[in-house]
C-alpha cells in the first residue's frame, strides 16, 4: 500500500504530519511501516538519522530519494505496483513542489494525504495541486486534513474552501490545530500530548482508508 504526503506548497506541516502518521500507523497497525523522504529539504531523513542516538528503538526505515534514477524504488511501473500490492504501509513525503519526477508515485498512490491551511496563499496552491491530480488522471483516493488550525481564529474563507475541497477529495473533519509539542516530534515514538493533537484526526484517516479498501490496518 502507497500512502502519500504532498502539497504544492511548503509550510503547511506536511513533514510533520507524515513522521507523526508513521509513528501513530506503528502503534495501531501491525503491518510493517517504511517511508521514503522524496523532499529536497531531506527533514524527514535527516530527523530519522538524528534520532539514531536515541535510547528508544527504531519504528520504521526511512529511505532517502536522490535525483539519480538508480535511486528511485519506483523506477518503472513493476517496481510501484509491487509497492502497492504490498501488505506494507509505504509512506512518501513529497516535497512542497510541482515536479514531473514523482508524477509516477502521484497517479498510483492508493491514498494522497494533502495538508492544508486557510491562508490565502495555501488555498490557491491546494486547488492548483487538486488540479494537476486531474490533469494526471491519478488513481489516487484524496483525503485533506486541516493543518496548524487555529481554533480561536475565524477563517473567511473556511466554508467556500470546505465545499470546494469536499468535490475532489474527502475532508476530515476533525482538524489538527495549532500545538507547540508537534514541533519537537522525533521519529521514535509519540508523546502523550503529540497523540492527543493527532489522535482524532488520524483515526479518522485510517477509517477512510480501511473502509475504502475493506481491509484493517
Amino acid at each position: 500500500m502507497i500512502i502519500t504526503f504532498a502539497t504544492q506548497k511548503g509550510g503547511a506541516g506536511k513533514t510533520t504530519l507524515a513522521i507523526a502518521f508513521a509513528n501513530y500507523l506503528c502503534e495501531v497497525s501491525q503491518r510493517k511501516i517504511k517511508a521514503y523522504d522524496f523532499d529536497f529539504q531531506k527533514s524527514f531523513f535527516n530527523k530519522w538519522k538524528e534520532d539514531e542516538y536515541s535510547e528508544l528503538p527504531k519504528l520504521y526505515e526511512v529511505e532517502l530519494v536522490g535525483d539519480d534514477e538508480e535511486e528511485q524504488p519506483f523506477a518503472d511501473l513493476e517496481k510501484i505496483i509491487g509497492l502497492k500490492e504490498s501488505e506494507a504501509i509505504y509512506l512518501f513525503d513529497l516535497a512542497g513542489t510541482l515536479d514531473q519526477k514523482y508524477s509516477d508515485l502521484l497517479i498510483y498512490s492508493d491514498f494522497i494525504i494533502i495538508p492544508f491551511e486557510y491562508s490565502d496563499v495555501s488555498v490557491k496552491s491546494t486547488l492548483v495541486f487538486k488540479n494537476l491530480l486531474g490533469l494526471l488522471e491519478s488513481e489516487a483516493e484524496r483525503i485533506f486534513i486541516r493543518s496548524k488550525y487555529d481554533k480561536g481564529y475565524k477563517y473567511l474563507n473556511q466554508k467556500e474552501m470546505d465545499i470546494e475541497i469536499s468535490k475532489y477529495g474527502t475532508l476530515i473533519e476533525s482538524p489538527v490545530y495549532k500545538r507547540n509539542c508537534l514541533q519537537s516530534i522525533n521519529t521514535r515514538k509519540l508523546t502523550y500530548e503529540q497523540r492527543y493533537a493527532i489522535k482524532k484526526s488520524f483515526n479518522e484517516i485510517i477509517e477512510q482508508i480501511s473502509e475504502a479498501l475493506q481491509i484493517a490496518l
